[in-house]
């Protein structure tokens, strides 16, 4: 629990839900999409789909025979939900239900029961055990908190300043105490979509209950035991063993879903998402922290901090955390976060486990209300069997001196010399020489496993398993293995999802015969992705077959229009065969028919990864409209809008037949290598269309030639060339990860380097050109992320043709798409150069800035980033530079935004424009 992910739920061969947290935390729920690798991989995408489905989590291990059963309640009789009760000298342990009923299988004997609840003291109960259940009702009272003269600055500052203090200096060896553990998980989740509204009810109601069986207005739930396993580190490995649910039986047919365990780490400067953990390094930066006195637990004395930020975000918590004396770890927290679109809660519990106080419980509960959709989910996690391995190194409880409160004696101790080698327990230190002595024990460490042959690149490493048996063990096994007593709401739903499974186990199996996907009439316009083969409730399916039609996706958003080809239509086919992370084989066809031309142009590829994806063989042929800027400056949707209504065509086409060859080289985490060779055929296109929507009579299309400072005329035969590109990229910093044994590049933050070179080959259209550039991303606290691109190119031998010319992404229409590497009041082929160039781009997002520092408009989901983007065309001596400020709304306006944006030519000021920023 020191090291690992935060909680994720599975549906089988798709995505059912995202993390907790993306840029703010949503209640999980399920989409259209198969989520195969961890966010370091994907960077977890936000699915496209409606979300449908919220998350879930639940149960435990057992004897047959007897045990101790009963309630657990608080003075006033009200139930405690989700206590903790853990046996000590013994793995057992579980939690209460909903309503307060607990049960533990105990062999018969004596033991000593420990019940336990957030803010209520802790009670040891001991027990005697037969070979039937003995009833042991008990009653938890609140915790007294008691006030106590703690020494102070002299500047007067709270005494829970100091404390956390020195509970940061000492995250890091909580965080690295524990060399490795196992431990057994109970985990439930619950959920409900309460109210689907609107639009979205008239569009997505009715064909979410056909197509999945689930119900507006039912609660859901999925319960689930899971074996963990955690080694240093960061080596995490998860077996489900068994899971249930009382999804529909549509879904149920598809293997159901897995929920795996929550682990949000608090010793971390992250604790999960963007979210920064009061134990962070930067922590004060983002909170103020009050002491509210301290409590005995288990003769250890607690100190209550409530947790408050400085200014109300989506990236801060508010609450209490519970530090223990001395030792400076966190004995249990309870916090809340979120946004105009949900309110969140977290809870976490920790219990002594050889003298390492590990999380025992753990509970979020969430209401979501945004797009329509008003949701409300629960996830409680229980942790038991835990068999832990400390470090001798980190667990020690050296004497923390703060340098702001003990002036002298930290004075004292800055010239005495710390030897890592030697044991800490006791020693005082300041926190300054606390961090100098963990580096030293890291780097002895790390030098220790390599010389062991032990592999230190790997900074995450997570895999999970599903036992064979985890979806088809019988109710006698949930009876004999669950702990935590079902409510009687959950029995029914249970009871009613085997009914119904059971009646329509039989049209299921008939639907899915072999299963083949069905077809509808209606993917000849919509287009539709057929899954095929048994589906892996990881992976999914292994070959899917996606049909891309003209009113599917991206082709739906105004792309069938421009002045060359006139009225198109696009489609595509792709099959894809997986095998798990290992490879991946593709072979794709996009078509598309002119009718303005009478032309129909088709491409057909073939790709192949292999060696856990990174490497790449892959080839395509055939004969498509390319724009002259092959980066795509101008977008379909942007063209089709202003050539239609406006009567002003800035996307420039040619033609081009060609055969491609394609290959990428992954050497390690560092090093990556990127190639391809293309023979190609260009020829030059003219308007073909010239009827706009709304026909101005002072306006007329543009010719299809751009116009250029350095080429007058952009005209062109048709010619052949022959093209080779390379790119070897370098992160020297970059650090591995494994997702399921599949290696991906951490780069968070690190700097990235590319050389590029590309080359005419043909004596016809020879040319050659080099490129370096460097990207990285600073986190600058409460700044925000500053994001920085440099590239600095020239031409070793001119081009003879406008294509080949280096073009920058220009923008001369009143929308903006916010992509990051481009201009946004350019001329899009004006400053196109074939000589030497610079190129800087740069954009900091903000977390408060100017309006954002009004607390309603932050929590709304109100973005503000501040950006600048300059050129240098050397040999035209055209010298452009624009700065901006943007603004982008949250869900309200669904991702909507303005930006200002004022720009200087040759260091004279050229205007200032306004861009609507659109999300698509």
């Amino acid at each position: 629990f020191k090291n690992a992910k935060p909680a994720r739920v599975w549906q089988s061969g798709k995505n059912a839900g995202s993390y907790v947290r993306n840029a703010t935390l949503r209640v999980i729920f399920a989409s259209c999409q198969f989520y195969c690798f961890p966010p370091a991989i994907n960077r977890m995408h936000v699915p496209k789909t409606l979300p449908l489905l919220f998350f879930f989590l639940l149960p435990f291990a057992a004897y047959a025979g007897g045990g101790i059963r009963g309630s657990i309640r608080n003075a006033k009789g009200e139930p405690l939900s989700f206590a903790s009760i853990m046996v000590k000298n013994t793995p057992n342990g579980t939690m209460a239900n909903e309503e307060g009923q607990y049960e533990i299988a105990l062999p018969p004997g004596t033991y000593e029961v420990v019940f336990q609840y957030l803010s209520h003291k802790t009670l040891t109960q001991r027990v005697e055990t037969g070979t039937e259940y003995a009833t042991l009702d008990v009653v938890l009272d609140e915790q007294a908190i008691t006030l106590s003269e703690v020494k102070v600055s002299g500047s007067g500052e709270d005494p829970a300043y100091t404390i956390m203090r020195k509970a940061i200096a000492m995250a890091r060896f909580h965080l690295l105490e524990v060399d490795a553990y196992t431990a057994r998980t109970y985990v439930k989740g619950s959920g409900k979509v309460k109210e689907v509204s609107g639009i979205i009810k008239w569009a997505a109601g009715k064909k979410i209950e056909k197509e999945t069986g689930l119900k507006i207005g039912q609660t859901y739930v999925l319960e689930s035991i899971n074996d963990i396993s955690f080694r240093q580190p960061n080596t995490v490995k998860e077996k489900i063993v068994s899971n249930r649910d009382n999804f529909p039986a549509q879904l149920r047919a598809n293997g159901g879903a897995i929920i795996s365990f929550a682990n949000i780490n608090f010793y971390k400067s992250k604790a999960f998402g963007g979210l920064v953990s009061p134990l962070s390094a930067s922590a004060l930066a983002y909170y103020r922290f009050k002491y509210e006195g301290f409590f005995n637990d288990r003769g250890v004395q607690v100190n209550k901090i409530r947790v408050i930020p400085k200014a109300k975000s989506e990236y801060v918590f508010d609450g209490i955390i519970n530090i223990m004396d001395g030792s400076w770890a966190i004995h249990s927290l309870d916090l809340n976060f979120g946004d105009n679109n949900g309110k969140y809660h977290i809870k976490q519990l920790y219990s002594p486990f050889k003298d390492v106080w590990m999380p025992v419980y753990y509970e979020f509960n969430g209401d979501f209300d945004a797009f329509g959709v008003q949701a409300g989910a629960r996830y409680v996690t229980n942790v038991s069997n835990y068999n832990v391995t400390v470090n001798p190194k980190y667990h020690q409880q050296p004497v923390v001196v703060d340098e702001k409160i003990d002036r002298a004696e930290a004075a004292a101790l800055q010239s005495k010399k710390i030897d890592a080698a030697q044991a800490l327990a006791q020693q005082q230190l300041t926190r300054k020489q606390l961090k100098k002595t963990l580096r030293q024990l890291e780097k002895q460490e790390v030098k220790t496993k390599k010389a062991n042959g032990e592999d230190v690149s790997v900074t995450n490493d997570y895999s999970i398993e599903i036992d064979t048996l985890a979806a088809k063990r019988p109710n006698d096994f949930w009876n004999a293995e669950r702990q935590v007593p079902l409510t009687e709401i959950e029995v029914k739903g249970y009871a009613q999802a085997d009914s119904v499974s059971k009646n329509d186990a039989e049209k299921i199996k008939k639907d899915s015969l072999r299963n083949l996907p069905k077809f509808k009439i209606n993917h000849l316009l919509a287009g539709h992705t057929y899954n095929y083969g048994i589906r892996d409730r990881i992976y999914g399916s292994p070959r899917r077959l996606t049909l891309t039609m003209p009113l599917s996706g991206e082709n739906l958003l105004g792309n069938f229009y421009n002045s060359v080809e006139g009225y198109y239509l696009n489609a595509g086919l792709k099959y894809a065969r997986y095998n798990k992370l290992e490879s991946r084989l593709e072979l794709n066809s996009d078509f598309r028919y002119s009718f303005a031309r009478q032309r129909l142009n088709a491409i057909v590829g073939f790709d192949y990864r292999f060696h856990k994806l990174e490497n790449l063989l892959g080839i395509s042929a055939g004969r498509f409209v390319r724009q002259l800027n092959g980066q795509n400056p101008i977008s379909p949707f942007m063209n089709t809008f202003y050539s239609l209504l406006l009567e002003e065509n800035y996307m420039k086409l040619y033609e081009k037949s060609f055969v491609q060859l394609r290959a990428n080289k992954f050497f390690n985490e560092q090093f990556r290598l990127l190639s391809s060779l293309e023979f190609a055929q260009r020829n030059p296109l003219a308007n073909n269309h010239f009827t706009p929507w709304i026909d101005n009579k002072e306006k007329s299309y543009s010719p299809n030639n751009p116009a250029s400072l350095e080429l007058p005329d952009t005209q062109f035969n048709p010619h052949n060339t022959l093209l080779l590109n390379l790119e070897l990229q370098i992160r020297p910093f970059a650090k591995a990860g494994k997702f399921n044994g599949r290696t991906y590049t951490i780069n968070r933050n690190k700097p990235a380097f590319f050389v590029r070179g590309k080359a005419g080959l043909l004596a016809e259209s020879r040319f050659s050109q080099a490129e370096i550039a460097y990207d990285q991303t600073w986190e600058l606290q409460k700044l925000g992320d500053l994001h920085v691109n440099a590239k600095f190119g020239g031409f070793f031998s001119r081009p003879q043709y406008f294509i080949d010319y280096k073009h920058f992404n220009g923008n001369q229409t009143i929308f903006s798409l916010g992509s990051f590497e481009s201009f946004r009041n350019l001329d899009y082929y004006t400053f196109s150069t074939a000589r030497n160039y610079l190129e800087i781009h740069a954009n900091n997002d903000f977390q408060r800035f100017l309006l954002t520092r009004i607390v309603p408009l932050r929590l709304a989901g109100l973005k503000e980033n501040v950006f600048a983007n300059y050129f240098n065309a050397f040999g035209q001596g055209s010298r452009y530079l624009e700065v901006g400020y943007g603004l982008t709304g949250g869900t309200t306006t669904l991702g909507l935004g303005l930006e200002v944006v004022g720009s200087f030519f040759n260091e004279k000021y050229r205007g200032t424009v306004l861009r609507v920023r659109i999300p698509f």
